[in-house]
Parts: C-alpha cells; sequence; structure tokens
C-alpha cells in the first residue's frame, strides 16, 4: 500500500515538472508578434473592378482569416483595423499612422495586404514586395515561393523591392515588413476567385506556411 502511495506521488510530480517544459515552449512561440494591415478602409475603398468589388472589402477579409489561421497558429496578431474604417481622413495621416503601429506592437513581422489593378485585364497571380532591409527580402521571398506552392495558378511573379514604392514599406522600420498583391481584380477570372472564401483561405495558408518557414530559419 505505501509503494502504490510512493508510486502516486512520484507521478504527480512527474507532471508538475514536465509543465513548465511545455508552457515555456508555447510562450516562445507566442513571443512571435505580427501586425496584419488590412489596406485602406472607410472612404478610401481603394482599387475598384468593373464589376463594382472594392479592394478594401477583400483586403479585410483575407487579412481577418489570417489573424485567425496565425492565432491557430501560437503567434499574438494585431491587426490596423478590424472592420470598415481608417486610421485618419487624410492619407498620408492614415498610412503614418499605420506604420506607428509597428512600433506601438513591437511587430516582428508587418503584413500588409492588398489586391492589384492593371490595364491588361490577363494580369493574373500573386505578388509581394519588401521593405529595404535583409529580413523583409528573406520573408517575402519565401512567402511568394510559398504562395506559388498554395495556390497552383502558374504564376510567375517573384518578390521585388518596394524601393520608392508603397509609403508604408518606407519607414525604416527594423522589422521584416511586407505587402501582399494578392491578386487582380483587373482579371474578372481571379476577381471571383478572391471574392470566394476557399480562395482566401488558400492565400491565407500559403502566407503562413512561409511565415513559418521563416521562423523556423532563425
Amino acid at each position: 500500500m505505501k509503494f502504490r502511495r510512493i508510486l502516486s506521488l512520484m507521478c504527480i510530480l512527474l507532471i508538475i515538472f514536465s509543465m513548465p517544459i511545455k508552457v515555456k515552449a508555447e510562450d516562445e512561440k507566442d513571443q512571435h508578434i505580427i501586425l496584419i494591415d488590412a489596406g485602406h478602409g472607410g472612404i478610401d475603398g481603394g482599387a475598384k473592378s468593373k464589376n463594382g468589388t472594392i479592394e478594401k472589402d477583400i483586403n479585410l477579409a483575407i487579412a481577418s482569416k489570417l489573424k485567425k489561421k496565425l492565432e491557430d497558429g501560437g503567434y499574438k496578431v494585431y491587426m490596423t483595423r478590424e472592420d470598415d474604417s481608417q486610421l485618419a481622413k487624410k492619407k498620408v495621416e492614415d498610412l503614418t499612422k499605420r506604420c506607428q503601429l509597428k512600433k506601438e506592437t513591437q511587430c516582428e513581422v508587418f503584413i500588409s495586404i492588398h489586391q492589384n489593378m492593371f490595364p491588361q485585364a490577363n494580369c493574373f497571380g500573386a505578388q509581394v514586395w519588401y521593405a529595404s532591409n535583409d529580413k523583409s527580402k528573406e520573408l517575402a521571398e519565401g512567402i511568394q515561393e510559398s504562395l506559388k506552392e498554395q495556390i497552383k495558378d502558374n504564376n510567375k511573379r517573384i518578390a521585388k523591392a518596394a524601393k520608392d514604392q508603397y509609403k508604408i514599406l518606407r519607414d525604416g522600420y527594423d522589422g521584416a515588413c511586407i505587402l501582399v498583391e494578392c491578386g487582380f481584380l483587373s482579371n474578372s477570372e481571379e476577381e471571383q476567385r478572391l471574392k470566394s472564401d476557399e480562395h482566401q483561405e488558400n492565400l491565407t495558408e500559403g502566407i503562413k506556411s512561409g511565415l513559418d518557414k521563416y521562423f523556423e530559419s532563425k
């Protein structure tokens, strides 16, 4: 009887002392802070397709799905907006406030979600742009490849440096900062896919896969 009590006590102690290891591992992943920016919002609708699809709505839908997917994966996630709103009435002030959130959240990664438009209706495919630092370039190239693998649409686009484009990537923030143009609203077929939950989930899975690989390499 005494032996059983000792054995039970040892089992309890073993469980107790093993728990902090698991908690610590989860806490370490929780330290990866991601800031997701759903581009445009409020009176700034962004691009608008000939069929009336407004970019800001697609951006928010994809950003919201990405937030959930990343949180389910153990990341700490913030968003610049979670509804149809803007951070300031003037465009420049709005972008400045979005950039300020990088510092306020101390994010390791900033991901801005957008949609593309082009005069030629046959253009298609997601493309990732990155800020002028090595972290951003590495993340962008990884996510670009993950998106191709996930979506399988014969997309030949490559990740590109933003340089003098995209003010939101030109604030000099030290973290990995990228902008994902998820597809072309000017392409009617891709526009319909971009509006579908299935394609939005595929996009977010591709982004998450690239993000996971980025942190695994550290």
